[in-house]
């Protein structure tokens, strides 16, 4: 598979994941939506991606709107869960293929992995899994999809604070890898 190929094929099984989970699980960050780090050959453990659209400046607006227009964590969880059941996840050409995780400021994490550069990204669900060499950068608060993605997880979780840190995982796909796993012989013992 050529690299831009392997780039639409993973936007779009993100985007039919992520569309599943808004509408049949309320929105849980599914094992798919989980990948594992691996910075130097080690395992830096699972995180939660998010998938951005390219152009956000309408739906971050959005997304504010919807988090300042009521007090009730419960409300804005469930008006998110209603916006991106309906249309977000239709058209996969509106993503980046940058995924973005976004974590309190002062995170551990994000003290051990920034200046690392580079690492790779995991992603497994059902029989597909993906393995994503990737740049790792922090994302200034002055770019869009810093906004979009704070937002949009200030949606989710109440318990966010005003200041958070958002890495940038920017794929490589030339050097990343598609593999369908032969679900019947996984050995689970390993």
């Amino acid at each position: 598979m050529n690299p831009d190929e392997l780039r639409r094929q993973f936007i779009r099984w993100q985007c039919r994941i992520r569309q599943y989970s808004v509408r049949k699980d309320q929105g849980r960050p599914s094992r798919g939506m989980r990948p594992r780090l691996v910075v130097n050959n080690q395992d830096a453990g699972n995180m939660t991606v998010v998938l951005v659209k390219s152009e956000s400046a309408d739906l971050t607006r959005q997304f504010k709107y919807i988090y300042q227009k009521t007090q009730d964590p419960a409300d804005r969880y469930q008006q998110a869960i209603k916006l991106l059941s309906e249309y977000y996840y239709q058209v996969p050409d509106e993503f980046s293929d940058e995924v973005v995780a976004v974590y309190p400021a002062g995170s551990a994490f994000v003290k051990r992995m920034t200046g690392v550069g580079e690492g790779c990204l995991v992603f497994e669900q059902g029989n597909q899994r993906y393995t994503i060499d990737c740049r790792m950068r922090d994302i200034a608060e002055t770019e869009p999809k810093y906004q979009a993605a704070y937002w949009h997880n200030r949606l989710f979780n109440p318990n966010l604070g005003n200041t958070t840190k958002i890495l940038g995982f920017a794929p490589d796909w030339k050097t990343s890898e598609f593999m369908e796993l032969d679900l019947l012989h996984i050995d689970d013992s390993a």
